[in-house]
């Protein structure tokens, strides 16, 4: 194009996001920064959802600070951006600076700061400003439940995340979404309660997917529940028997119990299978979870 303006750079920018090119997009912003092109609000909110996806502080805050210094206006959805971005980038405390000092917000602003205090570990935060976000009238969303049953996964609070789980429908009309089981029958299976968590997925009006299989399986090989751990093995292997990673997990339960022949047929599974072999990896432990990392990463 012989003259490229705001509009040509954004379109270009938004594509980039949607098609998951998040690398691309953030070049192009530098690249349209130095063509000293202005950016509108659309332009920043892209390059912000785009350094939320990679953890690139470094440039979200100087997009941060570009806006702060060029008079763009802070509209709703470049704040939500900002919420978001430093949120995903462990800055929670710029999160809640941004939020506090909107004029106006709305069930995203509130669900994205919820959502960010709870997976950064500020558990009772979360359940506080969900508490005050309903005192607001403001009406809570499906993200929003997704956030606040993941403060209680992480606080171990068994009692509150059920009350909230069955609050989202009765008292929201919200039906809820596999990420809403998932969350619940993680938070059963972290207090120990495998037995229940088991009934609840039993009890699900749709079909378990993989990784709610999944998260039984691993509380399974940490609480040495060879029973069930059978059941979540062979119900993962029907819905997903090309994952090399699943039967790699179902092997190190059996290990773990040193039910040895049962880990060694799950090896011999994967080997004769048409199955996608994971990768080598190496685990971190990390308050009883395993952080996993590629061994071409180290």
């Amino acid at each position: 194009m012989p003259e490229r303006d705001v509009i040509s750079w954004t379109s270009m920018i938004t594509g980039y996001c949607q098609a998951n090119r998040h690398d691309d997009a953030i070049t192009l912003f530098q690249e349209m920064m130095a063509a000293k092109v202005k950016p509108d609000q659309i332009t920043v909110a892209s390059v912000l959802s785009a350094c939320a996806h990679l953890g690139r502080l470094d440039v979200g805050k100087a997009v941060h600070d570009y806006v702060s210094n060029n008079s763009i206006k802070l509209d709703i959805y470049v704040e939500n951006a900002l919420i978001d971005m430093y949120c995903k980038c462990g800055s929670v405390e710029k999160a809640l600076k941004v939020f506090d000092e909107m004029k106006e917000k709305d069930s995203v602003s509130w669900t994205s700061v919820i959502s960010g205090l709870a997976v950064n570990g500020k558990c009772n935060r979360a359940i506080e400003l969900f508490s005050q976000m309903l005192r607001e009238g403001i009406r809570p969303i499906h993200g929003t439940f997704v956030g606040i049953l993941l403060a209680c996964v992480h606080a171990g609070l068994v009692d509150k995340g059920l009350e909230f789980f069955r609050s989202m429908q009765k008292d929201y009309g919200l039906v809820p979404e596999m990420r809403h089981y998932g969350c619940v029958v993680d938070l059963l299976c972290r207090a120990g309660d495998l037995h229940r968590a088991y009934e609840f997925i039993n009890n699900m009006p749709i079909l378990p997917d993989i990784v709610v299989w999944r998260i039984l399986l691993s509380a399974c090989k940490l609480h040495g529940n060879l029973i069930l751990a059978k059941i979540a093995s062979e119900r993962l292997l029907e819905l997903d028997p090309t994952n090399g990673g699943n039967y790699v997990l179902s092997s190190n339960s059996y290990a773990s119990a040193e039910r040895w022949d049962d880990a060694i047929k799950m090896r011999e599974l994967m080997d004769k299978g048409d199955v996608l072999k994971p990768l080598g990896q190496s685990s971190i432990e990390t308050n009883h979870e395993a952080s996993r990392l590629p061994e071409n990463m180290l």
